[in-house]
């Protein structure tokens, strides 16, 4: 479209995370052509790259219509996809769960079901490049078969997303609050994740590495947290793979703290413009009026004066931090930024009997709390922590038969 950037840095980019070797490049700014999508002297242009270098695959940043697809590859003899379908092969090669694949697939189907009719259409005339196959098919049939599946595979993600709101509801009556790493994918997520919880989690260079949520439990300066790390955002990302994600997605929707990843050292326009794009993306999610920490990541490649500039940019919107999640530089800054803004967690001095100090209570303080003091003294257990509220409530039950508890300075 005319005034549109290329984008043809970042298609690059995701082709060779789907395996591809990028040979050559075109771009045009004009009105989309009702039959090529392309104007005709550039699709000339195509063909000839197309018989010098062997091109096996052409592959659009903006939309194809099934129309203009079918007549590329009838006049360049390969197949087309666009930026969507590009998407879908990524998820597909790097989904190892049940839930990503089942949300994969389910994308795909909404992808296909609005020109399910017209392929078919299109394939009665001759078969091309990515129509095969679908000539057998009459159009009906073929668009209320993907229907089927559709429901069928959005009927068993509907009931994992029911057993993972139960899940995430026992997670809330331990009162442990919930963090969760959002950001741009390749922003360091994973890195950070690693970072914070010790748990060796994948690190790559390549977009979409993270499509299943991890979740694991570690403790900010001494108090126990739930982190998790789920599936990266970008830019011209259609409501139809946002919506298909969900699930998935329901970890950074049911947090109590977001931490909102933005690799600070790409220039200033493109920080800026990733930046729009992730709140953007929260926004449509449903993550609305939610604590949220912006963490400009790989500050070992960021010069200081830049430093200061990133933290002006966000003008005070929310709290930033200038990090780095691979050598470890100012997590401790994060850490102390973390516990200012985490709620919930009481400190207090109780006296137990000893009857009701049963292994599985010292167990949950020492897992979900941090003990400072535990003694035993007359017939008591004499305990100063800092634990959950609801915890802390539960121990206050339990002082009623000549104990006592008493709230203290956090």
């Amino acid at each position: 479209m005319p005034g549109e950037e290329p984008n043809l840095e970042e298609l690059a980019e995701l082709c060779e995370t789907a395996g591809y070797e990028v040979v050559y490049q075109l771009s045009q700014q004009r009105h989309p052509h009702s039959q090529y999508n392309i104007g005709p002297s550039k699709l000339k242009e195509l063909a000839e790259a197309v018989k010098r270098l062997g091109i096996e695959k052409i592959i659009f940043e903006n939309e194809l219509k099934p129309l203009q697809e079918y007549n590329l590859a009838k006049a360049l003899g390969v197949e087309m996809i666009d930026r969507t379908r590009l998407i879908l092969e990524i998820f597909t090669l790097h989904a190892s769960s049940l839930e990503a694949k089942l949300e994969i697939k389910l994308a795909e189907l909404r992808y296909e079901l609005p020109r399910a009719k017209e392929k078919v259409r299109l394939a009665k005339r001759g078969e091309q490049p990515g129509f095969h196959g679908l000539g057998a098919y009459e159009a009906d049939v073929y668009y209320e078969e993907i229907s089927r599946r559709i429901q069928k595979i959005q009927k068993k993600l509907d009931e994992i997303k029911r057993k993972k709101v139960i899940s995430i509801r026992r997670t809330r009556l331990e009162g442990i609050p919930t963090i969760a790493l959002a950001g741009y994918t390749n922003s360091g997520k994973s890195t950070l994740f690693r970072r914070l919880t010790g748990y060796p989690a994948e690190v790559s260079n390549k977009l979409f590495t993270t499509l299943s949520t991890k979740k694991r439990i570690t403790r900010i300066l001494g108090k126990p947290v739930y982190i998790s790390d789920t599936v990266g955002f970008i830019k011209n990302v259609p409501a139809m793979l946002v919506s298909a994600f969900m699930s998935t997605l329901m970890e950074v929707v049911e947090s109590d703290l977001v931490l909102l990843l933005v690799d600070g050292a790409l220039p200033m326009p493109e920080v800026r413009q990733r930046l729009n794009v992730t709140l953007s993306t929260l926004r449509q999610i449903g993550v609305v009026n939610k604590p949220i920490i912006l963490v400009f990541n790989k500050a070992d490649l960021i010069m200081p004066e830049k430093r200061d500039k990133l933290i002006e940019m966000v003008n005070g919107a929310f709290p930033a931090v200038v990090v780095s999640a691979k050598t470890g530089e100012n997590i401790d800054l994060l850490e102390k930024t973390i516990d200012s803004m985490l709620s919930g967690f009481v400190k207090f001095t109780a006296k137990i009997p000893l009857e009701e100090a049963t292994p599985l209570l010292l167990s949950q303080l020492r897992e979900r709390g941090m003990v400072e003091s535990m003694t035993y003294h007359d017939g008591f257990l004499e305990v100063t922590a800092t634990t959950p509220a609801q915890l802390a409530e539960r121990i206050k039950a339990l002082t009623w038969n000549g104990g006592s508890f008493q709230l203290s300075e956090t």
